[in-house]
């Protein structure tokens, strides 16, 4: 009798342990067939592809995340994200084994603190205005070379974060990443900050960064290295700040959004797989206004719609070159549910570039085109399958 006493309050003590803690294995895999119109050859000439295309709204992932009830509202939390090519099975975010995030913290009722490798203040409270970041339009509806990184394109090393919990509908939260340089603290660090509301049908938002020398080095927040860089743009400084809203009527939502990035003396730009010098050889002060609107609408539970236009107008200065490059975009897609954890998609996306002879610029390139066009213009069109787990 008392041994089976003993068993079951033992089973009682394992089963309160089990609820107070846990961990979920999840993913996500996202394959299609592309077709672009344009893309430039080693050559320099022009040619229209197609080809297996992998992560075209959402990137591929596989993470385990958790948490420990501590006692008193405190809780232990932890991330693991992992990237990877669905076309190839090979790592993504340069070969890390947990590129997307790798994080632990502390949570309460009034918000969290983590540290590790995270996204910045801008992904968590702005970018999800855009398409771009909205589990809807993905890479291929970013703006020019993600140059406000709606797209997610990087994540910023060594950082610690407090992201706040839901206060009727408020939440806000900061970042600061390390640049881990003795005797040089400010070289390749990052700060960020930002907001949401949401009140009903209207949601607000504001985010602003920056980086001080991006990609300088592979130690610092934002890895530079040609093996396993995250940096899309090698300069001096880089900052991004803009506000964007959104509203729902019935089964649509409608979007309105504004980005303005700055980069000074930039030195490089990623623009597909290689990192192209500015030309000049000088340093080049770069500048990006994003003016994007868009929509989603249900037709029905499982069918969605979404199309977005985007007008980006620049600027690129060094000391032999003045040049106003503007880009147009117009993107469309639609997905079918075919399960809570199926759908299928087909999207497609033209844009065209002005007045950026002479730069680097000079082709359109839309973000998982596979490369920049021969031409001012480009159409891409993709149709996939995505599954969650």
């Amino acid at each position: 009798m008392k041994r089976q006493l003993a068993l079951a309050v033992s089973g009682c003590i394992c089963a309160a342990a089990q609820a107070q803690s846990s961990v979920t294995l999840y993913g996500l895999i996202d394959n299609g067939v592309s077709y672009v119109s344009n893309q430039r050859t080693a050559t320099g000439a022009g040619r229209s592809n197609v080809f297996a295309s992998s992560g075209n709204i959402v990137g591929n992932r596989w993470g385990l995340t958790g948490n420990e009830d501590l006692g008193g509202g405190l809780q232990a939390i932890f991330k693991l994200e992992n990237g990877f090519t669905g076309t190839n099975g090979g790592l993504q975010q340069g070969g890390r084994l947990f590129g997307r995030q790798a994080w632990v913290g502390l949570s309460n009722p009034y918000g969290a603190v983590t540290l590790g490798r995270q996204y910045d203040s801008v992904v968590d409270y702005l970018a999800p205005r855009s398409l771009a970041q909205s589990f809807v339009g993905g890479l291929e509806f970013m703006h020019p070379m993600d140059n406000d990184n709606f797209g997610d394109f990087f994540r910023l090393n060594n950082a610690v974060k407090f992201a706040s919990a839901d206060f009727s509908g408020l939440k806000f939260g900061s970042l600061y990443a390390f640049s881990n340089k003795a005797g040089d603290f400010a070289d390749n660090r990052a700060f960020s900050a930002g907001a949401s509301y949401n009140r009903g049908p209207i949601t607000l938002s504001a985010a602003y960064m920056r980086i001080d020398n991006p990609g300088d080095g592979a130690t610092g927040a934002l890895d530079g290295s040609s093996t396993s860089g995250d940096a899309t743009f090698h300069a001096a400084r880089q900052q991004v700040w803009g506000v964007g809203g959104a509203y729902v009527i019935g089964a649509a939502t409608l979007g309105l959004v504004w980005s303005h990035s700055r980069y000074n003396d930039t030195t490089a730009v990623y623009r597909g797989s290689t990192l192209f010098p500015v030309p000049t050889g000088s340093p080049t002060d770069l500048t990006f206004n994003n003016y994007e609107a868009n929509i989603r609408y249900l037709i029905t539970p499982a069918w969605l719609v979404a199309a977005s236009y985007t007008f980006t107008d620049g600027t690129y200065s060094n000391a032999s070159a003045n040049a106003r490059p503007k880009w147009n975009q117009f993107n469309l897609m639609t997905a079918y549910s075919l399960s809570k954890r199926t759908d299928v998609y087909l999207m497609a996306e033209y844009q065209r570039v002005t007045g950026a002879a002479g730069t680097i610029f000079s082709g359109a390139f839309i973000g998982g085109s596979g490369g920049p066009s021969a031409s001012g213009k480009q159409f891409l069109t993709s149709a996939g399958l995505r599954v969650r787990f």
